[in-house]
């Protein structure tokens, strides 16, 4: 697995707390793990501010070296904090909000989005439509770009509010593995399951938590193989894969007022959506890298197809699995079978998802162009409420069709563990194309126009 390969996995809305939507605490967990979760959240819940470091180290047998992402973060309740990427190999963002107004920056590409901050801390990392401030919510969601940078989110979720609710949510075990030392502190090993892979940061992962007066959280390491393991089968590259959060020198001392800042350059550009941006500035870059370059990385021209590609997904080949959903504007039910004889397309996604926003639209130009040939598109959303979906689709101004799968179920059967996730029916009903994630609209427009092109082919010879 390439440096670049990596680099697009993270633009995927995968991480693991992701699609988290049931907040009920779990049942036959150990009392004393509870203790420790309870306890470390209480500590959290009584802090105005603080600082800390937190570093995400990825490996894989097929990289050349480890990679690694650092951020130095300082956080003020109810919603100011301010993070700084350092030795970002994999490129990192900064942001920075001072209570009224947020900003996200890529420094890599000098670029930047400005927004509106959210009330608080949970208001940042909720996924689920339930913010405390609905009417003010910036339906952008330019909060959500900070996603692709797990330490960040975790940390600020610590710091929001109700952080021991927040760490259990959906876990469904939760037992003491043992004790041991993580960068010279005592530390009681947590590990934590859940039955669904679309869930918290610690669910279906390894917790370490400091012992002491100050139950900080030290590292998560996520159990990718419970995460993904039947959705993905086989993919050597993510079954490989090895992730851990390190969270260090943390800090009570609460920061300066004039901490909350972030100097731009003069040649720095705003956009109306960075990840967006992001995935179409590194499109072009690869698209005009020497190829000679690329045996640095062990890797040559077959391995970046439009930009990035993706091992084959599990459920290609695969009879579709049947559905039925409900339409967002009319409420009229949807179901395959319906479709029989058509190549279909959906897109999973979800509002909060920045590269499910910044794809939809490619995804409804192509599918479009070949309307009339007996091609179908439907975005199916998921685990959000009509009203919320509705406003952020009439904001768009968007009018293809959306579903929506309100419980996950049928994400579940066509697999899904990252949004955005596409998949090509073919007028068979057999899966023929999965790809995950958003490489930009370039390389999503020759991606899907070939597929389709080839779905359309193959109909025609076997009519």
């Amino acid at each position: 697995m390439t440096k670049l390969a990596v680099g697009a996995l993270l633009t995927v809305c995968t991480t693991s707390f992701a699609l988290a939507q049931d907040t009920s605490a779990p049942e036959g967990i150990d009392p004393a793990a509870m203790e420790h979760i309870t306890r470390m959240g209480k500590f959290y819940q009584s802090l105005e501010g603080g600082s800390f470091t937190s570093l995400m180290k990825i490996e894989a047998p097929d990289m050349p070296f480890p990679m690694s992402q650092g951020t130095a973060v300082s956080v003020m309740k109810p919603n100011m904090f301010l993070s700084k990427s350092k030795d970002a190999m994999m490129g990192g963002i900064d942001a920075v909000s001072d209570g009224k107004e947020l900003i996200v920056a890529m420094p890599t590409f000098k670029i930047f989005q400005e927004g509106k901050t959210p009330k608080n801390f949970a208001d940042m990392v909720s996924v689920s439509g339930e913010v405390s401030d609905p009417e003010n919510f910036d339906e952008n969601d330019i909060s959500m770009t900070l996603a692709q940078d797990p330490g960040l989110m975790i940390g600020l979720m610590l710091f929001g509010e109700s952080p021991t609710k927040n760490m259990l949510k959906d876990i469904q075990t939760l037992t003491i593995e043992g004790e041991e030392k993580i960068d010279g502190q005592d530390a009681v090993r947590i590990k934590a399951t859940s039955g669904d892979s679309l869930l918290n940061p610690a669910a279906n992962a390894t917790l370490w938590i400091a012992k002491g007066e100050q139950p900080w959280l030290l590292g998560v390491k996520p159990d990718l193989e419970a995460m993904i393991g039947d959705d993905m089968d086989g993919d050597a590259m993510a079954m490989s894969l090895k992730i851990t959060l390190l969270f260090e020198d943390w800090s009570t001392k609460k920061p300066a007022a004039d901490t909350f800042t972030m100097s731009l350059g003069e040649d720095w550009e705003p956009v109306d959506n960075l990840m967006a941006a992001v995935m179409e500035k590194a499109a072009e870059q690869m698209g005009g890298l020497d190829m000679d370059m690329m045996d640095d990385f062990d890797m040559g021209e077959e391995d970046i197809p439009g930009a990035f590609e993706a091992p084959k997904h599990a459920t290609v080949g695969t009879e579709a699995p049947a559905f039925s959903l409900k339409t967002l504007r009319t409420g009229k039910e949807v179901s395959l079978a319906d479709l029989k004889g058509k190549v279909v397309v959906l897109d999973f996604w979800a509002t909060w998802c920045s590269p499910c926003v910044a794809g939809l639209p490619t995804v409804d130009k192509v599918t479009t162009a070949f309307k009339d040939q007996g091609v179908v598109f439907y975005a199916v959303d998921l685990r959000e409420p009509a009203d919320r979906v509705q406003k952020f689709v009439d904001k768009k101004k968007w009018t293809f069709p959306v579903l929506l799968d309100g419980d996950g179920a049928v994400a579940k059967e066509y697999g899904v563990s990252g949004i955005p996730h596409s998949v090509v029916i073919g007028a068979d009903g057999k899966i023929r194309n999965v790809h995950i994630g958003f490489a930009g609209a370039p390389a999503l427009e020759q991606q899907l126009t070939e597929e389709i092109e080839a779905a359309l082919a193959e109909a025609t010879t076997e009519g």
